[in-house]
């Protein structure tokens, strides 16, 4: 929605997100499923902030882009990289599971970079990819810090904040399917040495 597009720019302005993750196309199946918040060339202007798409390049299965943010009233700059999956379908199916493997090597990455600045994750109606994508995140955290894969637990937790998120059993085991293809990618699961 357009009308939302300032207070978006406003929340990522103001809390120095570092990293913003669309999990969405702007229009599947010919319905719009999110409002174009940033330019595609140029600068765009949402209330008191100006949005200016400094880079734009396919990676990995999904779209890097870098803008920069300023406030015209308070002359305060800031630049943020939206990651944008564009093989998510609606439905909750991946076309291609590497992709979202990808995406959080790329968050870890920026985040090492940038000193953890807070990510912002969106899709379409808030519960459906963001879910899956904050409980795949939280599943691969979770197996670092305590060596444990516990899917069950972390649906359980996040329905608590999401109710909604992770609702059929497709979803429930793209979760599994999703943090298999990441550990799959190391050489050994203790340490997380990449091969």
């Amino acid at each position: 929605m357009e009308s939302t597009a300032r207070d978006f720019w406003k929340m990522v302005h103001d809390r120095k997100c570092g990293v913003i993750v669309m999990l969405c196309d702007l229009v599947e199946d010919g319905e719009e499923m999110c409002y174009q918040y940033w330019s595609k060339t140029g600068v765009a202007q949402f209330g008191e902030y100006t949005v200016d798409l400094l880079e734009e390049k396919a990676v990995k299965g999904f779209l890097l882009r870098k803008i920069a943010v300023y406030n015209i009233k308070t002359a305060d700059a800031h630049q943020v990289v939206q990651l944008h999956m564009v093989n998510w379908s609606p439905d909750g199916s991946c076309s291609n599971l590497p992709t979202i493997t990808s995406v959080i090597r790329e968050i870890t990455d920026i985040q090492m970079k940038t000193g953890n600045q807070p990510i912002v994750v969106h899709c379409s109606d808030t519960v459906g990819r963001s879910g899956m994508f904050c409980a795949i995140v939280t599943t691969i955290e979770r197996c670092k810090t305590e060596g444990v894969v516990d899917v069950f637990q972390v649906v359980k937790a996040l329905r608590v904040q999401k109710p909604g998120a992770v609702l059929t059993v497709a979803q429930y085991r793209l979760l599994f399917e999703a943090v298999l293809v990441y550990l799959e990618s190391f050489d050994t699961y203790s340490n997380f040495v990449r091969k």
